[in-house]
Formats: C-alpha cells, sequence, structure tokens
C-alpha cells in the first residue's frame, strides 16, 4: 500500500510465459519488465494504472483464490472489442455474471478465468453509463397536495421518481442514482433512499451519505413541480442537477396551502 492507494497486484502463476501472455497479449497491458522484484522468484509485470502494477509470480503451485473472488479491470471502449475478440479467438469462455437488470447504460462487463483459476471482471463504462437521464414522462399528475402528509415519501411509478413531502413544501427526486444509473428504493425504516447496485445512500432530500469519507456522488436529481388548483405537477422531462447545498431545499407552497385555505 502507498498513501492508502493499491501499488500492486500479485498472482501466483504455474507457468511465467503461458501467464504472461495472456495478461499480455490477450488483456493488452502494458508490460513493465520482468524479475523486477528480487527474491520473490521468477516475475513479470504489468502496468494497470498510474503507478500500480499487477505482478505475476512464477510457483510450484499457485494458491487457489477463496470463492468469490475476482479482480476487476475496467477497459477503455476503444480497446473493448478488441479485447474480447482476442480472448475468444484464444478459446477463453466469456461470460456476463450480473445479467437481469445489473448493468447500466453504456456499461458492460464480462467474466474470463485466466490461466491459473484466477477469476477477472472486466468491465466497460461507456460515456452512456455517466449520463443521468429524466424520465421522459411528461407532466404527471401526483396527487392533490392534502394526499400527502408531512415526513411521507411516495414513489410515483408513471413518473417514475419519489414525491417528498416536507414541512414547508414538496421535493420530486429523480430515482436514478447519480453514481452510476441504478434505480433507488426508499427505505423507510432509516429515512434513506438506497441503491443495491453500488451501496449508495442518501437522505431523504437526496443530499449523498458518504462512506469511507469519499464524497463523490452528488445529489439525487429533481423535477420541477408546480402546483395547480392545489394538484402537484411534476414535469419529468428534465431531471435537475443539484449542489450538496442545494440538496435540502425544498419547492415552497403558497401560504394559503400551507394554512389550508386552498
Amino acid at each position: 500500500m502507498s498513501g492508502g492507494l493499491l501499488h500492486h497486484i500479485v498472482l501466483d502463476v504455474a507457468d511465467l510465459g503461458r501467464s504472461a501472455d495472456f495478461y499480455g497479449e490477450a488483456i493488452g497491458l502494458e508490460p513493465a519488465g520482468r524479475d523486477l522484484w528480487p527474491g520473490e522468484g521468477p516475475n513479470a509485470s504489468f502496468l494497470i494504472g498510474s503507478g500500480e502494477y499487477l505482478v505475476l509470480v512464477e510457483v510450484a503451485e499457485p494458491t487457489p483464490d477463496p470463492r468469490g473472488t475476482h479482480i476487476r479491470f475496467a477497459v477503455p471502449i476503444e480497446d473493448w472489442d478488441p479485447v474480447v475478440e482476442r480472448l475468444r479467438s484464444r478459446g477463453y469462455r466469456l461470460h456476463d455474471d450480473r445479467k437481469g437488470g445489473l448493468r447500466v447504460m453504456g456499461e458492460a462487463g464480462l467474466n474470463v478465468t485466466d490461466p491459473d483459476g484466477h477469476v477477472l471482471e472486466l468491465e466497460l463504462h461507456g460515456p452512456a453509463a455517466f449520463e443521468f437521464p429524466p424520465a421522459g414522462r411528461g407532466k404527471v399528475v401526483a396527487g392533490r397536495v392534502e394526499d400527502f402528509a408531512i415526513g411521507s415519501v411516495t414513489r410515483i411509478p408513471e413518473g417514475q421518481f419519489f414525491l417528498v413531502r416536507l414541512q414547508d413544501g414538496f421535493l420530486a427526486l429523480s430515482q436514478v442514482c447519480t453514481h452510476m444509473q441504478f434505480a433507488v428504493t426508499y427505505q423507510p425504516e432509516h429515512y434513506r433512499f438506497y441503491c443495491p447496485r453500488h451501496r449508495r445512500k442518501f437522505t431523504r432530500t437526496g443530499k449523498y451519505l458518504p462512506r469511507f469519507g469519499l464524497d463523490d456522488t452528488p445529489p439525487l436529481r429533481v423535477y420541477a413541480i408546480e402546483l395547480v388548483d392545489g394538484q402537484v405537477v411534476v414535469d419529468t422531462d428534465v431531471s435537475i442537477p443539484r449542489t450538496r447545498d442545494e440538496a435540502d431545499r425544498c419547492v415552497p407552497m403558497p401560504e394559503a396551502l400551507l394554512r389550508g385555505k386552498l
């Protein structure tokens, strides 16, 4: 470890030449050199990031990885098709373990097992994976103001948003997680939104709850709200980004509505 960041990954291999061909020629990692780590036995190193290495160490009997363990590699979009073709042409079986709704728009993933039984998950994140599309359902009438109790969080399926009623007004929160597009759910027992894709959590107003001290995800996006004849109308054609400081602001109701006179 260096400065809290991963410095290198070490894999036991039975045949250094065979494994170096897999990671260098098939996967396409950039070679860094042979036997760069004295005293470790025959080894080959590949660059996998800024100052990070994958190190293959030849041993008599490679240690099997624990069940469920895999190494994840992010593959640039321009390299994806060539890498997949090279692996298939060499007879490697490729499969996606996350089928069934766990891939977002612009994302792809394939698992492959190297010659020594180490499982790799290759991931592609195209530009669309970092876009947060609106529901695009037009203007949706969520209901009348009195239908929503103060403190309530109501999912409006036809608009794909959550309507949050606060003391001073409403918020219409997009259900699209601002980390990587997956749909959030509301956990009433915790008064928060939760995204099962990468376990991101958000407050009732959509503010991200940092984990491990990393505040790396914007608040959930919102939709514009109109109050028309006592009804809450939400425009789902444009999702509005917010800063963290803006995340607690709601759409205020007119004083007459707050007093129950409209």
